[in-house]
């Protein structure tokens, strides 16, 4: 083989390897932008390559987007002119015979905003490297729409200049049937201006028609536009075709008015600066002029007819009317008050604007307006608006407003309002950037009945007069809401399974914005009550109520129990100070409630049950955190309790914790519990004790027990002695109450007196002479010996083992005597009679008589 044939066959060689691997580099690139673009096939045949372009026979497209949306496409009959391709030229002309787009949205989608949406200079240059002509001879779409997924058959045709992208001009035509609708489009440069033309046809009769004028120099934007509608013979099979795509199901309509019209013009700039999507930079002027004989559907708003005649100037972004009349009807759409209770939701809106007299020129213009809502909750707003548009801060002053609202029933969990009636009135004045409104006297909201879980309000009224409403925006546009002021509440009677049924009033000021809810005021109730109420909530975040009890004097009525429904029946406080403050916490979802409350009592005095109470003094603090409830009593004394005998000062200290869903089963803990008892001290040793464990064993110590005033308090006629006791009790608690297994007294030495002298133990020795011993001994009995054990069960039943040591020195010349007796006490039937006499007061005798019937 010669030299050169070996240098062909190398280099033919090479040229395989690389076209091999660049072949092989392009598909792997390939697949990497396919998975990146979620591109599923890319599939073409029939292609064939000529020298002024190419052409395809099938072409088959499918993509899936980041968002779950799906993209099919399929061309048939592809034909490409390229013949100046390759001087940078875009593509003469395509033509597709037949070109079937398929898109499924995905199942949630996010509107774009500005910062997303291409720029100018960016669709400029897509948009030149269209081909001249572009033309679709069949083009099947099937899109997302309101009833799921419409379908529409049309063809396309654009043409351009080339090198520049106008003088541009099209056409589109949509059929469906044997109705056909025909979108026209003209685009031409004239200067710096470019002018745009379209017109509509239905049934190849001219409808609608558009001409606009764009121009710019270095500062500003400038657009200048009118468009026009004068009848719409075709509405019916148009109504129809569009229901399809905005869930919209006309009503039958007769022979339709023939003058139905539209006519609009502007002339609006904005700073060449501004974002193509940012209205708020707008300015110019907008003439506006419609009449709708019948409901015609509006996007997502709903349906309208009526007439309409607007003139509008704005001014950064805030459009203020120079002329207005309207008499327009509305069906509002479902997702326009999809935010309303379903109730408050207005099946049909009226709204009626006429100029208010005629003004003289230059003055600001007058408008009265009335708006009026009918559905399961009628309303009706009235006004006077005066538009100021030559203000240093444009805006509209309302005067005279008055807002009426009915609702028989409006559910919004997790409330339930019936007959709910509103009657506001406002004024104030409402601009771009701050507005305000408020409300003047006899603004009012009155419901019959509010119910929500446990709780029942009956004949709720709200005044408002002087409440404020502030609206706008900042510089970033975020909108603000405000409602301040004063507000008075009153209830005729409320529910609730704490309370006592009756009548609340609150009177404060509320504060509420975007972020949290502030209010604070008196609360009072028709049993006296009154408490300072300040309550914050940052919106999804913990609900904080604070009170606090200002100074109760109780000589004049305990509001307390006139207020909760758990109040202790068997306690009544007739005189004394109470104070109170505390903290309720509703966290966000599910977590635990948290609460505290400080309680200060001073010089108390009452009933419990069958006993007096008098100079009660306390400090008590009571926690709920994590469903665990802590109550600590820091200081109690009282002076003096007697229920049926005396004793007193007592004293306490300690604190007790237990789980919320078990109160009574805690564990009880004291530094402090001692009283005075017939002269003498009476204490438990420091300690503690679980509710719900075992009976445990306690210690308690008397100590100082004068003998006299024990023998007083007992109610046997004749009995008296001296001396001084001292002794130890071994208690043990248990459900029932607190028993002694194990006690002991006995007389400090040198011992005492004794002094019995009673007609029945005399008579009984008379008739035993056993007992005439006994009776004459006990007459004057000086012991140096008195000693006792003690028992005291669960039924009250008290046994004492007594023993006595002792003589009676006028008895057989004053011979030593002992005495074992074993004495047996019912103790509640004891009390029962000490509190029948004179010795307690008439409210416990009373109650004792009771209880024995």
């Amino acid at each position: 083989m010669s030299t050169r044939r070996k240098r062909w066959l190398w280099l033919s060689l090479g040229l395989l390897l690389l076209v091999g691997a660049a072949f092989i580099y392009a598909q792997y690139r390939w697949q990497q932008l396919a998975r990146a673009q979620g591109i599923e096939t890319l599939h073409w045949q029939g292609l064939a390559l000529a020298r002024d372009g190419l052409s395809l026979q099938h072409l088959s497209y499918t993509q899936q987007t980041s968002g779950g949306g799906r993209l099919t496409l399929r061309a048939e009959g592809v034909s490409l002119r390229l013949t100046d391709l390759l001087r940078g030229q875009p593509p003469q002309a395509l033509e597709i015979a037949q070109l079937e787009l398929d898109w499924q949205a995905p199942a949630s989608t996010s509107p774009a905003t500005a910062d997303t949406a291409p720029s100018a200079a960016l669709l400029r240059r897509w948009a030149a490297w269209l081909p001249r002509t572009l033309t679709i001879n069949d083009l099947q779409l099937r899109l997302p729409c309101a009833s799921g997924t419409c379908q529409e058959q049309a063809r396309l045709r654009l043409q351009h200049a080339g090198a520049e992208l106008l003088p541009l001009n099209g056409e589109l035509t949509l059929s469906r049937g044997d109705h056909r609708a025909t979108l026209l489009i003209e685009a031409t440069a004239e200067g710096a201006a470019i002018r745009a033309q379209g017109r509509l046809l239905l049934d190849d009769q001219p409808r609608l028609s558009l001409d606009s004028q764009a121009t710019h120099d270095d500062t500003q934007q400038h657009w200048r536009g009118s468009l026009a509608l004068s009848g719409l013979p075709e509405a019916p099979w148009v109504l129809e075709w569009l229901g399809t795509w905005l869930e919209y199901d006309p009503a039958t309509l007769g022979e339709l008015p023939s003058d139905m019209r539209l006519g609009a013009g502007w002339a609006l700039s904005r700073p060449a600066t501004a974002a193509l999507a940012d209205w708020r930079q707008l300015s110019g002027e907008l003439q506006l002029s419609t009449d709708l004989p019948l409901f015609w559907p509006l996007l997502d708003l709903g349906e309208l007819r009526g007439r309409l005649d607007l003139g509008a100037r704005a001014s950064a972004g805030l459009w203020l009317p120079t002329s207005l009349t309207a008499d327009l009807q509305m069906r509002p759409g479902a997702r326009l008050l999809q935010t309303l209770p379903e109730t408050l939701r207005p099946d049909l809106l009226r709204l009626a604007i006429t100029p208010a007299g005629n003004a003289p020129p230059g003055a600001p213009l007058t408008l009265q307006l009335r708006l009026e809502g009918e559905g399961a909750s009628p309303a009706t707003l009235q006004a006077q608006l005066q538009v100021e548009t030559g203000a240093a801060e444009p805006g509209i002053v309302v005067e005279n407003a008055r807002l009426q609202l009915r609702s028989p029933h409006l559910a919004q969990a997790p409330f339930d309002l019936r007959n709910l009636q509103a009657d506001l009135r406002l004024h104030g004045r409402i601009a771009a950037a701050h507005s305000e409104l408020s409300l003047a006297a006899n603004s009012r909201l009155r419901i019959e009945r509010l119910a929500a879980g446990t709780l029942l309000a009956q004949q709720l009224d709200a005044e408002l007069d002087g409440l404020q409403l502030q609206f706008g925006a900042t510089a970033d546009t975020t909108p603000q809401l405000r409602l301040y002021g004063p507000a008075s509440l009153r209830l005729a009677r409320l529910q609730q399974p704490q309370l006592v049924a009756q009548g609340w009033q609150w009177n404060g000021r509320l504060d509420l914005d975007a972020n949290h809810l502030h209010a604070s005021g008196a609360l009072g109730n028709a049993a006296g009550l009154a408490l300072d109420i300040e309550l914050e909530q940052a919106w999804n975040g913990a609900l904080q109520i604070d009170g606090k009890l200002p100074e109760v004097f109780l000589r004049a009525g305990n509001p307390l129990a006139g207020t909760l429904a758990d109040w202790p029946t068997l306690l009544q406080l007739d005189s004394g100070r109470l104070q109170a403050d505390g903290r309720l916490t509703v966290p966000a979802g599910k977590a635990p409630l948290a609460a505290s409350l400080a309680l200060r009592g001073n010089g108390l005095a009452g009933i419990y049950d069958r006993t007096e109470l008098s100079g009660l003094d306390l400090r008590l603090a009571l926690s709920l955190a994590r469903q665990q409830l802590r109550l600590e009593l820091p200081e109690l004394q009282l002076q003096r309790a007697n229920p049926g005998f005396e004793f007193g000062p007592l004293r306490l200290r300690g604190d007790y914790q237990a789980d919320l869903a078990q109160p009574a089963q805690g564990r009880l803990s004291w530094q402090l519990a001692e009283t005075r008892l017939f002269d003498g001290r009476l204490w438990l040793q420091p300690g503690n004790l679980d509710l719900a464990g075992q009976p445990q064993p306690l210690q308690a110590r008397l100590e100082g027990l004068q003998l006299p005033a024990l023998l007083a308090a007992y109610p046997t006629e004749g009995l008296s002695g001296s001396g001084i006791l001292d002794g130890s009790l071994q208690l043990r608690y248990l459900s029932a109450g607190l028993v002694i297994d194990d006690g002991e007294l006995a007389a400090r030495a040198p011992g005492g007196l004794l002094r019995f002298r009673s007609p029945k133990i005399d008579a009984l020795g008379q008739a035993n002479p056993a007992m005439k011993i006994v009776a004459d001994a006990l007459h004057d009995f000086h012991y140096d010996l008195l000693a006792s054990d003690v028992r005291y069960d669960a039924n009250g039943k008290l046994d004492l083992g007594l023993r006595l040591h002792g003589r009676n020195p006028g008895l057989e010349g004053g011979r030593p005597i002992n005495f074992s007796i074993n004495l047996e006490e019912d103790i509640p039937a004891l009390l029962t009679s000490l509190q029948l006499s004179d010795r307690v007061s008439e409210t416990i005798q009373r109650r004792v008589r009771e209880r024995l019937q």
